[in-house]
């Protein structure tokens, strides 16, 4: 399935509540409590991911080209739905500072 059948992208944004924009029928807009997912899409054309924050404007936008396979674009707007989740702590990292040389010699 490519996204050249905009029936089963439209029915997969449908079923999510994306609504068209009363000003252009190719903007379907979900208001998630904590940002809009905006997606821009014609038939034939670049489809477009925009997730919107109200207080900081665009988080990201993401193209996808003519042909892009349609779970590949359904992949990306269920990962722009999933909540953000608690800041995970990363990898522990080594502290900075100056590397020895050699070895510590007892006392």
């Amino acid at each position: 399935m490519t996204s050249s059948q905009p029936a089963a992208l439209g029915r997969y944004l449908a079923r999510h509540g994306f609504a068209p924009s009363p000003a252009d029928p190719a903007w379907l807009d979900l208001d998630t409590g904590h940002q809009v997912i905006r997606v821009v899409h014609q038939p034939g054309e670049t489809t477009y991911l925009y997730c919107l924050d109200p207080r900081r404007g665009c988080l990201y936008e993401a193209r996808f080209s003519p042909g892009t396979p349609d779970a590949v674009i359904t992949a990306a707007i269920g990962a722009a739905l999933t909540p953000p989740g608690p800041a995970r702590p990363g990898p522990a990292r080594p502290r900075a500072g100056r590397a020895r040389e050699g070895k510590r010699e007892p006392r």
